[in-house]
């Protein structure tokens, strides 16, 4: 059974993450089944809005990283499925909304920052925690810190895998807005809604625009590949990959 819900409001299309009990951490087919969703809902013609969410008390946990415990025998190939689904959420030309809940660290961050707009609870918690597992930025998280936040900000982040909780995040510059919890999913319905007023071709020409003149995402990706199979290849990380 796949854990990417989809429901239709109008025009928008809702995709959440349904797999509480890991927190919505994602394993390699999960992030399969994600890209394939963002896929159907940019090719479907009565769509013009994606929100992303997670279930109640969860964004995402990142990858599930017992779902990489066999890494040795192909880390490129895993690491492809996964980064298959950044490069899909990077190129939907339709807007892509993240209504953000509970926690949303390490790959679940960046799947956020990925997103057009970001909008986040009260409580959310998130974290670039890769260096705290002994790992190196991925799913875009090198360039992404760095559009949305500047480089030494960036830096302090990833290094020091920092806690930041609620009106910090929107302090940081690493989300639009901040709501109470309960009000996450209604309130990127209504900007969801706004945005299906606009013209969708001249909408999707000016994210495109502004994704050009920003852009380095593609090239961080294949980076991110290489740094990630190196550390990955350090034996002393095998056992905190079953640990999660």
């Amino acid at each position: 059974m796949g854990v990417i819900e989809r429901s239709d409001h109008g025009a928008t299309a809702v995709l959440r993450i349904d797999r509480a009990q890991k927190k919505n951490a994602l394993r390699l087919e999960d992030f399969d089944e994600l890209a394939e969703a963002l896929t159907a809902a940019d090719h479907d013609q009565a769509v013009r809005v994606i929100v992303l969410t997670g279930t109640a008390d969860s964004f995402s946990a990142g990858a599930d990283l017992k779902s990489l415990a066999n890494y040795e025998q192909n880390p490129l190939a895993h690491l492809a499925r996964v980064h298959r689904c950044a490069r899909t959420l990077a190129t939907v030309a339709k807007p892509t909304i993240a209504a953000m809940n509970g926690v949303a660290v390490g790959a679940g961050l960046n799947l956020a920052l990925a997103c057009d707009l970001a909008i986040a609870g009260r409580s959310v918690m998130v974290s670039e925690i890769f260096l705290d597992r002994g790992l190196t930025l991925d799913y875009g998280g090198s360039a992404l810190l760095v559009q949305r936040i500047g480089l030494h900000r960036a830096k302090e982040l990833a290094f020091f895998a920092s806690r930041l909780v609620g009106e910090e995040l929107l302090t940081w510059g690493l989300v639009n807005t901040v709501v109470d919890d309960d009000q996450v999913l209604s309130t990127s319905l209504e900007w969801a809604d706004r945005l299906t007023q606009r013209s969708p071709t001249a909408l999707a020409l000016t994210k495109s625009l502004l994704n050009r003149a920003a852009s380095s995402l593609t090239q961080a990706i294949d980076l991110e590949v290489i740094a990630q199979v190196a550390a990955l290849s350090d034996p002393s990380i095998a056992s905190t990959l079953t640990n999660f």
